[in-house]
């Protein structure tokens, strides 16, 4: 791992550690993570921090089954990245765009090849949920310091999650993935 992914993720765990609240979560190690599905035949792995909302995720996506999912909250296991490198197939990350899952994201594309499907622009819009200010949450105190802190963590978390969420987050809110993803009524 490179010099500069070193202290990315170190000053991830760092924060996480330091800040360890409701948002910022180091869970114990014992607190295993949950696995679903056969990781040695998965044509998509998804890990995520949101396990009960992927029923819904999973039928309006477009990911390649069949699937396995590794569900944690808080900071990743370093134990539960050669469960994740041992496949070959595409990683996908699905969390709220927040500072504690972008950081999360980091944390993991540090270690792994790893693409955003959480909260972003394009997620709204899958969701018909796009530009809904009924879905904004207000960030706490501990979110909002972290967001000054994104780009060193992040550095292209404004491509990924696109500039409208982007807007959202330097604006002091958030969206979870449970408002994302909530069936309107037209």
């Amino acid at each position: 791992m490179p010099e500069s992914s070193r202290m990315r993720v170190a000053e991830i765990e760092s924060w996480f550690s330091s800040h360890d609240d409701s948002e910022f979560v180091v869970m114990p190690a014992d607190y295993s993570s949950t696995l679903i599905g056969n990781f040695a035949t998965a044509q998509t792995i998804l890990y995520t921090t949101k396990q009960h909302c992927l029923p819904r995720i999973k039928s309006l996506s477009q990911f390649p089954g069949p699937i396995a999912t590794l569900a944690r909250y808080g900071l990743p296991l370093v134990d539960d990245l050669p469960l994740l490198r041992q496949s070959s197939q595409s990683l996908i990350f699905i969390g709220d765009c927040d500072p504690p899952d972008l950081m999360i994201f980091a944390w993991l594309r540090e270690h792994l090849p790893i693409v955003w499907h959480g909260v972003s622009d394009a997620f709204l819009m899958t969701h018909g949920t796009y530009q809904n200010s009924c879905i904004h949450i207000g960030m706490g105190e501990m979110e909002r310091s972290a967001c000054q802190y994104l780009p060193d963590f992040f550095p292209d978390f404004r491509d990924v999650v696109g500039p409208y969420c982007a807007g959202l987050l330097d604006d002091g809110f958030k969206i979870e993935v449970e408002g994302a993803i909530v069936e309107l009524k037209r």
